[in-house]
């Protein structure tokens, strides 16, 4: 099954996640990334700075709290976070070295 975009590339085949964080992301996780628009960017700053916390099944939970979202700002800048705002509540999940699934956060994240 081959996904599309306006430039005609085909979404499975174009995985910079690969090369650069050492996830792959599956069918699945492109699917929603471009359902719900999550872009590449934010996926990968997500791989490089989130928060990270272990599941009971196994995956890990990767996203942004203050902590990240300062270090991305020190390296970005903070006008760019502000611009990008609506997209830091975004979260993926990662089993072994691939990503599962992106979404947005809707409830805190607790840490016991």
């Amino acid at each position: 099954m081959a996904y599309s975009t306006l430039s005609g590339v085909n979404m499975v085949s174009m995985n910079i996640f690969s090369k650069t964080s050492g996830f792959r992301m599956t069918k699945h996780a492109l699917e929603r990334a471009q359902q719900r628009c999550i872009p590449p960017l934010i996926i990968h700053w997500l791989c490089q700075y989130g928060s990270r916390k272990r599941n009971n099944n196994g995956s890990i939970i990767c996203y942004f709290d203050r902590k990240s979202v300062h270090l991305v700002a020190s390296d970005v800048g903070q006008i760019v976070i502000r611009r990008l705002s609506g997209l830091m509540n975004a979260y993926l999940v990662i089993a072994g070295d691939q990503i599962l699934t992106v979404g947005h956060r809707y409830k805190r994240i607790r840490n016991h």
